[in-house]
């Protein structure tokens, strides 16, 4: 897929230039599952709204969602004069029933997303995408992105367990109000494909788009 962003004009190169990639991500378990892959890749900031929710499809929703992210990211990339890498941007959502479930926005909102999961099985999507530009131009963002969906069946849950889940912390800054690799493990009873899609990253399937386009990580090292 083919997109355009405006070019800027290049490069005052004021960071080293011995990386990779860039990962537009303030996820601290995007950043561990990178480093565990050891993938040679430098944390670019990108502050972007990814709660702006849509009737369209979860699919096409976290699909638009990611590709805008890498839009966003190289164009601060440019207009920071960064060196110009690659750059790896995902979203992570959970839906039911056709509904999308982002980051919670207090306690009463996650013990309410938690409730309409209890003894309920819903999706978990992550899109990864790669974005790069020519070398020379930079004006064109190329990208390869893949959607992966995990289907998750919930335990039976009360608003008192909730609530002491709440209260752990855990569940602020995750989509769906839970975080399976850690407390929120124990509400999970099974799960139907990818394990690490749930944490937020995919890594079968990044590990393929790293191989098509030349980007080290430990196996291909």
């Amino acid at each position: 897929m083919t997109l355009e962003s405006k070019n800027t004009s290049s490069t005052k190169k004021k960071k080293s230039n011995n990386f990779d990639i860039y990962l537009a991500s303030s996820s601290p378990r995007r950043s561990e599952i990178l480093k565990n892959l050891k993938v040679n890749f430098e944390v670019l900031k990108c502050d972007f709204d990814e709660s702006n929710f849509t009737d369209e499809s979860p699919e096409d929703f976290v699909i638009k969602n990611t590709q805008q992210k890498c839009l966003a990211a190289h164009a601060i990339r440019q207009k920071k004069r960064l060196p110009n890498k690659p750059i790896l941007t995902a979203d992570t959502i959970v839906a039911l029933d056709g509904k999308i479930f982002g980051k919670p926005e207090n306690k009463d909102h996650a013990i309410a997303m938690l409730l309409e999961f209890s003894g309920r099985k819903h999706s978990v999507m992550t899109c990864v995408c790669f974005g790069e530009t020519d070398p020379q131009s930079d004006a064109e963002v190329k990208m390869m992105f893949d959607l992966v969906r995990t289907e998750i069946q919930f335990a039976n849950l009360t608003a008192n367990q909730c609530a002491k889940y709440w209260d752990t912390n855990e569940p602020i800054d995750k989509a769906g109000a839970y975080g399976i690799q850690g407390y929120g493990g124990l509400f999970v009873e099974s799960l139907e494909g990818s394990y690490s899609n749930v944490v937020g990253l995919p890594i079968v399937e990044t590990c393929k788009i790293f191989k098509e386009k030349n980007i080290g990580y430990w196996l291909n090292q």
